[in-house]
């Protein structure tokens, strides 16, 4: 990335006392790069905020740095798997840097999870090939191999780039990858303004328990093939990994976490109204369901 030197973009970035702190200064002094970092030094007590950068209370801080005369903040988790790009006007999720990757690329062939925007699979589309897979590091590893990846996003931040790198998700590596986009004319704000308006909500965790919540998937599945489940017309239904439902103005996901006893949800939609009307109607069918399985 030595054709990076000299870039005068003002850069902060937030470390969160992970290990983020060891490479961007050195890396960042080697291409002289305008360059603050907070919380640079590891601390596995996180003294300052915890270090999810998925979680708005934790760029709080970096939002405020950025507001005073930054063009670009990164944040970081603890072990720097998962980075957040803000611009002084947005937040920038996995599935959005994606696509914006997905343009500096040439015949990209790019895997997402059923978390991700469904502009970025309609958009990549047009420009290299985009595949749908489960959420999960072993899952996502498992596909890009399968699939021929060139690159992979979660929702969450996890960025895995076999285009040029080794094919797991550095974040140090896809933070130089926005800079890379940045010296190269992007203007992030003005391309992800540029896509179809959509309203989606964040993920939303509906508490249940480890016996529980494959066999509320399981449930759903069955009501989302009855007449009477009180949802819009349903276009398509993905099953890989929960259940994404796909309706003619937006959809809804509903799957298991992996890890904690929850389901999760997410929503996305042309309008907040028929965004909201989707949310209601499966949160209502799932709450239904979950009141006759527990």
């Amino acid at each position: 990335f030595s054709h990076l030197k000299g870039l005068k973009t003002k850069i902060i970035c937030d470390a969160g006392n992970g290990v983020a702190g060891i490479t961007l200064e050195p890396i960042a002094k080697a291409l002289g790069l305008e360059f603050n970092i907070l919380y640079p030094n590891p601390d596995g007590e996180f003294p300052n905020h915890h270090p999810d950068p998925s979680e708005e209370e934790n760029i709080k801080e970096l939002k405020a740095a950025l507001n005073s005369g930054y063009d670009l903040g990164f944040a970081f988790d603890g072990d720097a798997d998962r980075i957040a790009v803000l611009t002084p006007k947005r937040s920038i999720k996995g599935d959005d840097l994606a696509y914006l990757y997905a343009k500096n690329m040439k015949n990209p062939r790019v895997l997402g999870e059923v978390k991700c925007s469904q502009n970025i699979y309609d958009e990549i589309d047009k420009i290299g090939k985009s595949f749908m897979g489960k959420t999960g590091h072993s899952n996502i590893k498992k596909a890009m191999k399968e699939l021929n990846i060139d690159m992979a996003a979660e929702v969450s931040g996890h960025i895995f780039f076999k285009e040029r790198f080794f094919g797991f998700d550095d974040a140090v590596y896809a933070m130089i990858r926005v800079l890379e986009l940045v010296a190269n004319g992007f203007d992030l704000d003005s391309e992800l303004d540029k896509l179809p308006k959509l309203y989606s909500t964040d993920e939303m965790k509906i508490k249940t328990n480890e016996e529980s919540k494959f066999k509320i998937i399981e449930a759903l599945k069955v009501k989302l093939n009855q007449a009477d489940n009180g949802l819009p017309k349903i276009i398509d239904i993905i099953d890989i990994d929960g259940v994404r439902i796909k309706f003619q103005n937006g959809w809804g996901l509903v799957r298991a976490s992996n890890t904690t006893p929850v389901i999760v949800t997410r929503f996305e939609a042309n309008s907040l109204e028929n965004m909201q009307e989707i949310q209601n109607g499966v949160i209502a069918l799932v709450e239904n369901i979950m009141a006759k399985e527990i």
